[in-house]
């Protein structure tokens, strides 16, 4: 395992607020914490009653590349994109309206990130 620096953590705050962007996910107060994890990866806890996420990324990673940190952040953003329709599949009070709102949400939040991606850049245009 290596020590995770304070550049890498702010690495991956901005790479987590990008992609936060890209699927356009916009509506939840966000918080990071540098905080050992038992299990070594990198994780997000979703307050939906309080549209909160927090993203954390431990103390010490096995690849502290800036590659596999970015794919950390992709990785815990999308589960912050998946949280509604994850909760709602966890109620078991939940309607067949529920589900596909909760769906819809996802597909709009997909839709969005293909859209942002396949804008062309400013160094393309």
């Amino acid at each position: 395992m290596k020590q995770v620096s304070d550049a890498t953590f702010k690495f991956y705050c901005r790479k987590c607020r990008y992609w936060l962007k890209q699927f356009g996910i916009t509506d939840y107060t966000v918080y990071f914490w540098h905080h050992p994890i038992d299990d070594g990866a990198a994780a997000v806890h979703v307050d939906s009653a309080g549209r909160g996420l927090t993203f954390v990324l431990p103390k010490e990673l096995e690849d502290t590349s800036r590659q596999s940190v970015d794919h950390s952040a992709i990785h815990e953003v999308a589960h912050a994109a998946v949280a509604k329709l994850t909760a709602v599949a966890h109620d078991r009070y939940a309607t067949f309206k529920d589900i596909e709102d909760a769906e819809e949400a996802l597909v709009c939040r997909i839709t969005t990130l293909i859209s942002n991606l396949s804008k062309p850049s400013r160094s393309q245009e």
